[in-house]
């Protein structure tokens, strides 16, 4: 008895590439989705990958152990999938029931990471507004694309203006890239020569931080202030007042010890003229992340930016965060480099990735 995989584009690609090597005889034992190499692989469509198990006629007949394990294997397989489909024809409510014209897209959604309880709502609400049984296929799928723009939204990236001083702040978890995140913003426009940077730090927890953060700023020359409390925030912003935007490096710390009386959100709050960036990681699972925008809920102005998109398997979360939160998107980083693997979100090459086109 021998094993062997086939791997193509869709299930239907590979099993043909089964039964051309091995006859209609093979028994497919698993299908997985797989990643294609490289990092320009990231974004490019998954690939389906089937194992099967044939008899090698070249050899002798397999023995009885081999056949009964074989029988064991497809037993095992038909009882899972009698298991699923009894769970499945248990559960009651039409906020379960998938409109067949969007089945596909629902499938590739939560293949590419999108919560199945997210996906399922997203097109109950779409099948209830618009009757989609007298639409063609390229007509679904152009609406399909133009709701899903729609819940990620336009991106909202930094925007300042003239004779206005703004303070922007960045939150979130330990470890997320924050201090990164900052420096490859700051880095850009300092590169642009439009305008006067300072950089704050309250990170004072992580001497690696605020000695990350002093290098950047020497090498962008500009200037950077240590705070410990809500006085030396005060007394840096006097320092630092005649530049045009102010970037804010704040302690990382445990969603599970967040309070929102720490002394960095009352200094937040003090702040007028300021943004809010929660940074995120992509390689965050789901329930995580939901637990996350959870606590920090008591902040109502804020805008996300999720990091390490090239670390991702998926990037359901970003569709999943945007739904849960309706907090606007800014920008999405993709590496270590500063201060290029930073861009703006890019909401068609979003939703063209969860949909499997790229």
């Amino acid at each position: 008895m021998k094993v062997k995989k086939y791997i193509g584009y869709t299930t239907h690609e590979a099993i043909e590439k089964m039964k051309m090597e091995l006859g209609a005889d093979a028994i497919i034992l698993s299908t997985r989705t797989i990643r294609q190499k490289g990092l320009l692989g990231f974004f490019k469509k998954p690939l389906i990958e089937i194992t099967a198990a044939y008899d090698n006629r070249t050899q002798n007949l397999p023995n009885k152990n081999e056949v009964e394990n074989l029988i064991k294997i497809k037993n095992d397989i038909k009882t899972l999938k009698n298991m699923i489909y009894d769970i499945s024809s248990n559960i009651k409510g039409p906020e379960l029931t998938i409109d067949p014209n969007l089945m596909e897209y629902w499938t590739r959604l939560v293949e590419n990471g999108v919560h199945d309880s997210i996906a399922t709502s997203i097109f109950n609400r779409l099948s209830q507004q618009i009757n989609l049984n007298s639409k063609d296929s390229i007509s679904i799928r152009n609406i399909v694309k133009n709701i899903l723009v729609e819940y990620i939204g336009k991106p909202d990236p930094l925007v300042l203006k003239d004779r206005e001083q703004k303070i922007v702040f960045f939150v979130g978890p330990t470890g997320v890239g924050k201090t990164t995140t900052l420096a490859k913003i700051a880095a850009q426009m300092v590169m642009k020569k439009d305008w006067d940077i300072g950089l704050i730090t309250s990170d004072t927890y992580r001497i690696a931080a605020v000695e990350q953060l002093k290098v950047y700023s020497e090498i962008l020359n500009i200037p950077l202030e240590v705070i410990y409390n809500e006085e030396d925030m005060y007394r840096a912003l006097v320092q630092l007042k005649e530049k045009h935007v102010i970037f804010v490096d704040t302690t990382g710390k445990s969603h599970k010890d967040l309070d929102e009386k720490d002394e960095i959100f009352r200094i937040i709050n003090s702040i007028k003229n300021k943004e809010v960036y929660l940074v995120l990681s992509s390689t965050t699972d789901y329930a995580t992340l939901k637990s996350i925008v959870e606590k920090y809920k008591f902040m109502h102005n804020y805008k996300i930016i999720f990091t390490k998109i090239d670390e991702a398997e998926k990037l359901g979360n970003i569709l999943n965060i945007r739904y849960l939160t309706n907090k606007p998107i800014a920008y999405i980083t993709t590496g270590q480099n500063v201060p290029d693997d930073i861009e703006v979100m890019d909401t068609d090459k979003i939703v063209e990735f969860l949909l499997g086109e790229i």
